[in-house]
């Protein structure tokens, strides 16, 4: 559905809302856990900007386009929070590599049915959504639009964990194509 929480049960006019479905049950950690990070990314766009070597629309993460886009560091074991905050007028759904999120609210509403887990989340426009995840999982990742005309308009950015290097290098010059 449009607002990005609710899914048709199969029924026409059935909605579910996944942040109130099901049976709450225990999670290795929630809301009131201390995180080792915390961000929040804000997902805007620019109808026309200069990108990549031309005017186009571009998409971007707390005003920076990819490889300029802030890189979010962890270490091995840490607990992270990540706020989403979608101001642009499309629906933005981010897919951090190598990682599961835990959706924690919606909107500033508390997820109160079955734990919502998910590898990619729809963030609807004027949506907020906290999740958090453990960096269990180390490398380089990326973390990005999974409309993957706005992760080539500069919604892209890694997940790097402490002291792990990769042989891929970002920028045009570098012969890596990552779209």
């Amino acid at each position: 559905d449009s607002d990005g929480h609710t899914v048709k049960a199969g029924m026409p006019g059935e909605d579910v809302d996944l942040a109130a479905y099901g049976t709450p049950a225990p999670t290795p950690f929630g809301a009131d856990s201390r995180f080792d990070q915390e961000t929040t990314l804000y997902m805007d766009y620019m109808f026309f900007g200069f990108y990549d070597g031309s005017l186009r629309t571009t998409y971007s993460l707390n005003g920076r386009l990819f490889p300029d886009t802030p890189m979010l560091t962890v270490r091995d074991g840490d607990l992270v929070r990540i706020t989403f905050v979608n101001r642009s007028i499309e629906d933005h759904p981010m897919h951090p590599h190598g990682h599961v999120l835990q959706v924690l609210s919606h909107n500033g509403k508390p997820v109160t049915g079955s734990p919502w887990w998910t590898d990619t989340l729809n963030v609807e426009p004027g949506g907020t959504y906290e999740v958090a995840f453990r960096a269990d999982n180390p490398g380089v990742w990326m973390d990005h639009c999974h409309n993957f005309q706005h992760a080539a308009g500069g919604m892209t950015m890694h997940l790097a964990y402490d002291g792990i290097t990769e042989p891929y290098r970002a920028g045009r010059a570098t012969g890596n194509h990552p779209e």
